[in-house]
């Protein structure tokens, strides 16, 4: 079996704090002859499905677009994930790579309110926005209003989620441990350097 059962995560609320957490997600779709591929934030609708729903926009000149009207689509959630060296255990190990992503199978389906679209933007906001002093995206901004002729809502249900969580499982406790220490502390070594460089 791939991947191993041990590797997969079926608690249904730690793949939805996933989501959440990681919102930024990978779309894919299967076109007549080849595969479209969209990365944007989504939002999850707990409320509604089995599973809930994603709920969010792209451009309108995006030809994924088209592809997004009572279609199947899949969808990638990116966790944290690191390079394990074998210096990281106490045990002797081969060098390996630790994730945790979700894989998501799901119907698409276009919006067709703007003002649907409208409050999903206004919620996406909300959701986003942290800190003390955060922004509030009221629904009579002129800005977005004109935005929303730029953009086409779409919806995707869940219709099954996979937690894929590769995190050193079929090692003993204590290298289990040492390898979460240090998924944690490198998940993100290095982002700073790499925006510095392409920007």
């Amino acid at each position: 079996m791939y991947p191993p059962e041990y590797y997969l995560e079926d608690d249904k609320e730690k793949i939805l704090r996933v989501i959440e957490t990681y919102s930024f997600a990978t779309v894919i779709s299967r076109t007549e002859d080849d595969v479209i591929v969209t990365h944007l934030p989504l939002i999850l609708d707990r409320q509604r499905g089995q599973f809930g729903f994603l709920v969010g926009h792209m451009d309108r000149n995006n030809p994924h677009a088209r592809y997004l009207n009572s279609t199947k689509v899949f969808v990638i959630f990116h966790g944290p994930n690191a390079y394990i060296s074998p210096n990281v255990y106490e045990s002797s190990q081969l060098p390996t790579w630790n994730s945790i992503s979700v894989h998501i199978k799901g119907v698409a389906r276009i919006t067709e309110s703007r003002e649907t679209v409208r409050d999903s933007m206004i919620k996406m906001v909300s959701f986003l926005e942290k800190g003390d002093d955060p922004f509030v995206l009221d629904k009579d901004n002129h800005k977005m209003q004109n935005f929303l002729g730029y953009v086409v809502g779409f919806e995707i249900e869940i219709v099954e989620m996979i937690g894929r969580f590769k995190l050193s499982q079929n090692k003993n406790a204590r290298d289990k441990q040492l390898a979460k220490e240090h998924l944690i502390s490198h998940s993100k070594k290095g982002h700073e350097e790499l925006i510095d460089f392409v920007i």
